[in-house]
Formats: C-alpha cells, sequence, structure tokens
C-alpha cells in the first residue's frame, strides 16, 4: 500500500519549512513562483492528496463509506442508495452519496475529494462514458477498500457484485422466439459498458441458436428518456423490415416505446411484444402490464456491503478479482 504523503514529507524533501510547503500548495503570494512550482510539481509527481480530515481537525472518516452511482434518476440506482443506506446505518456506518451524473471527469473528481476524506471504503458503478479506469486504481494506492457493483471495471482486480445479464437476455430472447415472434429488436447502453455488452451478446447468441436472420440491435450512449424509447421506435418502423419485439435495457426507453404504440395505435402484444429491464411500478400500471427483468437490489447491496465490511475488516484479501453473481429473474405478464 502507497504512503500518503505528507506537507512535512513534501518539505523534508525539499529542503523547506512545512507552513512554506502549505503555502505554496494553497498558491499564497508570500511564497515566491519558484518555489510555489517546486513544491506544487513534487506534489503533483508523487500524488499528493490533501488530507481534509487533518486540516478540518475532524479525526477520521473511517466510519464513513462512499457510495458512487451514475445517475439517481434511474430507479435501480436510486433503490441501491436506498438498500445501502439503511444496512449502513444498522451496521454503524454513514454513507455518502455520490452522483457522477454519466460523467467521467465528475467521476475522477468524486474519487480524488473519496481520498482527501480519508474514507473508510467505496462502493461504486461506473459511468458510462468511463473507459479508463485510473482514477478507481488510486483508491488501492491509499489504501481504500472498492468494491464494484452491475457497471465495473474489468481491469482492477477488486470485488465485484454483477447480475446475470447474458444469461437473463439470452432467456427473454429464447422466450420470444419460443413464442413465435421472429423480428426481435434490442435496444441497449454503449458497449464498453460490462452489463450492456453482456446483454448484447446474450441476444445474439439466442439469435444464433434457433436460426433467426433478422437482428437488430442498437445501443445509444445518450442518456436513457422517455423521449429516446419515442425516437427508437419511430426510427425502427421506418425500416423496411419491422419489429414485432423489443427487448429494452431501461424502464424510460420501455416507456417511451409504450408511448409510441399508444400514438401510432400499435397493439401490444398483438403487433409488438416488449420486455424491459426493471420491475417498477410503471409495468404493473400500464394497460397490458409488462414483461420485466427483475434485478434483486436488495441481493445486490447486501453482498456489496458485506464483502467492502470485510475488506475493511482485512477478513479477505485486496487485489483479488473476487466475483458474486446475482440471478434476474423474468416476470411474465401480458406484453408478450
Amino acid at each position: 500500500m502507497k504512503k500518503r504523503i505528507t506537507i512535512k514529507d513534501i518539505a523534508k524533501e525539499l529542503n523547506v519549512h512545512h507552513s512554506t510547503v502549505s503555502r505554496a500548495l494553497r498558491n499564497d503570494p508570500r511564497v515566491n513562483e519558484k518555489t510555489r512550482i517546486l513544491v506544487r510539481d513534487y506534489a503533483l509527481s508523487h500524488e499528493y492528496q490533501k488530507n481534509m480530515n487533518a486540516v478540518q481537525l475532524r479525526g477520521s472518516s473511517k466510519n464513513t463509506i462512499a457510495l458512487i452511482v451514475p445517475n439517481i434518476n434511474h430507479n435501480f440506482f436510486s433503490d441501491i442508495v436506498s438498500k445501502l443506506t439503511n444496512i449502513a446505518y444498522k451496521k454503524g456506518f454513514i454513507l455518502s452519496v455520490f452522483q457522477s451524473n454519466e460523467d467521467y471527469e465528475h467521476e475522477v473528481g468524486i474519487v480524488n475529494t473519496i481520498i482527501k476524506q480519508n474514507y473508510a471504503g467505496v462502493i461504486a458503478s461506473i459511468s458510462k462514458d468511463t473507459t479508463n479506469s485510473k482514477h478507481f486504481k488510486l483508491l488501492n494506492s491509499f489504501g481504500i477498500p472498492l468494491v464494484f457493483f452491475d457497471r465495473v471495471c474489468d481491469d482492477i482486480f477488486a470485488p465485484k457484485v454483477l447480475v446475470n445479464n447474458y444469461e437473463i437476455t439470452f432467456e427473454a430472447t429464447e422466450y420470444l422466439i419460443n413464442k413465435g415472434y421472429k423480428r426481435i429488436a434490442h435496444v441497449t447502453g454503449p458497449e464498453h459498458i460490462n452489463v450492456f455488452h453482456d446483454r448484447e451478446n446474450g441476444y445474439l447468441d439466442a439469435l444464433v441458436k434457433h436460426g433467426l436472420d433478422y437482428s437488430r440491435n442498437i445501443s445509444y450512449d445518450d442518456e436513457f428518456t422517455v423521449e429516446l424509447g419515442e425516437k427508437c421506435l419511430t426510427d425502427l418502423l421506418m425500416e423496411i423490415e419491422k419489429p414485432d419485439a423489443i427487448i429494452s435495457s431501461s424502464i424510460h426507453l420501455t416507456m417511451g416505446i409504450i408511448v409510441c404504440c399508444r400514438k401510432l395505435n400499435i397493439r401490444i402484444p398483438q403487433d409488438l411484444a416488449i420486455i424491459g429491464f426493471g420491475n417498477h411500478l410503471n409495468s404493473l400500471i400500464m394497460e397490458p402490464q409488462i414483461t420485466s427483468i427483475y434485478q434483486s437490489e436488495t441481493s445486490i447491496a447486501e453482498i456489496s456491503f458485506n464483502l467492502l465490511e470485510k475488506l475493511i475488516n482485512k477478513e479477505i484479501p485486496t487485489g483479488e478479482n473476487y466475483t458474486e453473481t446475482v440471478n434476474a429473474q423474468i416476470v411474465y405478464r401480458a406484453s408478450c
């Protein structure tokens, strides 16, 4: 584990007083520019992180856990926040929730804040923009335990809590095929994210198994919205071969598809069958009710917290690529 360097360490190496280093890092004009540059360059090259607990004399943040989610407006992540908040409280921890807003740079800033505050540990699901995991690797350098859930960085050795996205999407696609649907479209997110990559592969492999020629996988980098779902179906209906079934990776996309169906008098499931991820209340109050792929937020939250607590207590070693998988289930209803 990398030792967190202090202002005194920098002062000793540069042969200056620690108060000079402190002022230089604050860009205080009382320190000449040459010294300020020297101090800042040294701090940067040695990955100096200000320990806000020391600065604010608040003691330790060793009972505070950080949760990083891409978007709290997403029902899945808001449910995870709720579950983990309750679990942390019962276990005597405080949960600080950070939202990356699906933005890589924002996510990097969050991780840097966590390091400065010296949190006890981190539970994280990455943003759709994240393709570089360097900032998460920095957590390990400073001895801050990390557990990923749902969306993960595959190149980091850390405990991960995943959902069987490949298998459940294969099962959903095969179910539609066995019901007689021949032109099944799949709407999902960017392929570099493990969740969407696995769902896409499950969909495609089911088509191959049953020898279907029609294959229409649509990957969106944009935020999942109802409007995007409407646009998706509108675009599909302009193609020569129109789908007779759709599997959607988001409740928002699913709702948009249904709104579009109502505007165009498309009957569900007679004209178009629908399966969506997320067993949200909207799936129940729709007419007809929507067949949904249910991911247990309770299981994901409990397993993620338990793994992090074991890391904090050193009951399991850091640096191991340990994975637990939560099995999703299809809740069959009238939409297909």
